[in-house]
């Protein structure tokens, strides 16, 4: 897909120089004493708990940053390559409310995020595992991210994000995953789990997720150095004025990060959107959430780093057409704005609090969509089929000619939940909307669902880790 290029070079150079003055003569705050030392040490100035950073030590960490790594998963065939280049869906992240058109809206359960977890392994364009599609708020949340690790390994076999809570909560995450792929030092080759630490936006990093940080880039796992910025809130209510403030957090994590552990695999990862003036709240389905994101994308082509940009987002209720022209709005433009690794690529909804049962399967229509416009057309002597044409001849068909039996399965998308059918059809087979498509769908899949092979010792292993 063509990335749409928004600013010029010179306005992307005129943020990054300004995000340089605001790291030097502003500085972050890092109530983190660990963090501090190790800042102090790589060459920043520090008083307090806020730290300055010279221009050239940020320019040296960039520097250091790999422009691509791969993903490893419980089945090879599930690798996943991170790169400048190539878009990865991952799916809905942090959300403490659920709704279906069944139950409506509600407080998670573990019996939720079992069920997510399933659905967004049995969905093909799901690429990596969010580590929390839905809170389960019914056990207590100092075992959440000990048992949400333990349920991703074993209800899927693909990459998957870990938790963020601190340096001690993000080690644990960090072992366990290494008990499936053979150890510590395997992974360290070898890496299985990301992480999307935060910043406190405006300008500073507490306890957590600096500790985070550093957990994730001592055992060279990628992290999603993020932060989240409300313009008009958090941040100036300019687009270039929050974006500097905002690349300044992201670049202040990627400098710790490297000092820790140079050549540690990152994803540049920002997320602003603007606030709702009328209701002091955040907006997530609107055109300033797009046109952020292509500005990030930018920023992190500048760099050449792996860019995570959010992706299937709305501010609708539920599974309405709002959520829906939202969401392809949003996500359409993560994707053209060269986004790599997009989070909440599916299912998101009310400023990021709730995952909709219904939103995974459209958005997951829309995810298929956007990887059929990715990929292009091919063009060669097959695909132009001059000879076809040539034999079929004005006022001919090509419905039954063997060219297009054999182009049209792989050339055209063939959609799992939208309705083609004529409209006589579609009344006989129950005038369904795509909510009650959706709503058919993911149960079907649960019903389907087949739970991939863990080696018996390895289960037991993470049980007791996990409960140590």
């Amino acid at each position: 897909m063509q990335r749409y290029q928004i600013l010029t070079q010179t306005e992307i150079e005129q943020i990054h120089e300004t995000s340089l003055r605001i790291m030097k003569e502003v500085g972050i705050v890092f109530s983190y004493a660990p963090a501090r030392e190790i800042l102090a040490k790589g060459g920043a100035k520090v008083e307090g708990q806020r730290v300055y950073f010279p221009s050239a030590m940020v320019e040296d960490a960039l520097k250091k940053v790999p422009s691509s790594f791969k993903m490893h998963a419980r089945d090879p065939q599930k690798d996943v390559l991170i790169d400048t280049n190539t878009t990865r869906y991952v799916g809905p992240y942090g959300s403490p409310f659920v709704t279906d058109m069944d139950n409506g809206r509600r407080e998670s359960t573990l019996n939720d995020f079992i069920n997510i977890t399933k659905l967004e392994h049995m969905m093909d364009n799901i690429d990596i595992m969010s580590h929390i599609p839905c809170e389960p708020n019914d056990i207590p949340a100092e075992k959440r991210a000990a048992e949400m690790c333990y349920l991703t390994l074993k209800y899927s076999d693909k990459p998957l994000m870990g938790s963020v809570l601190g340096y001690e909560v993000a080690k644990k995450n960090i072992e366990m995953a290494a008990i499936v792929f053979g150890g510590v030092d395997v992974i360290k080759e070898k890496p299985v789990i990301s992480s999307i630490p935060c910043t406190l936006t405006p300008l500073s990093y507490d306890d957590k997720m600096a500790g985070a940080i550093i957990a994730y880039a001592e055992y060279r796992q990628p992290q999603l150095i993020n932060s989240l910025c409300i313009a008009g809130a958090t941040t100036p209510a300019t687009v270039a004025g929050t974006v500097a403030l905002q690349n300044a957090e992201i670049l202040a994590g990627i400098v710790l990060a490297q000092l820790v552990s140079e050549g540690a695999p990152i994803v540049y990862s920002a997320s602003a959107s603007n606030a709702e003036m009328r209701y002091g709240s955040l907006s997530i389905g609107s055109p300033e959430d797009a046109v952020f994101s292509l500005v990030n994308g930018q920023l992190a082509k500048y760099y050449n780093i792996p860019c995570r940009i959010s992706g299937a987002l709305s501010d609708s209720k539920c599974a309405d057409t709002q959520a829906a022209y939202e969401s392809a709005l949003t996500l359409a433009m993560a994707q053209m704005a060269g986004g790599n690794f997009i989070l909440h690529a599916a299912g998101i909804i009310d400023g990021y609090t709730t995952t909709s049962y219904e939103k995974l399967m459209i958005d997951d229509e829309i995810m298929g969509m956007l990887r059929r416009i990715d990929r292009g057309v091919t063009v060669n002597e097959d695909t132009l089929a001059y000879d076809v044409i040539k034999e079929v001849g004005p006022q001919g068909e090509f419905l039954s000619h063997e060219h297009t039996f054999t182009h049209f399965r792989n050339e055209f998308y063939q959609v799992v939940l939208s309705d083609r059918m004529n409209a006589d059809q579609w009344k006989r087979n129950g005038s369904l909307t795509a909510e009650q498509r959706a709503n058919a769908r993911w149960k079907k899949m649960l019903d389907e669902y087949v739970e991939p092979k863990l080696d018996k010792d390895i289960d037991a292993a993470l049980i007791k880790l996990k409960n140590s």
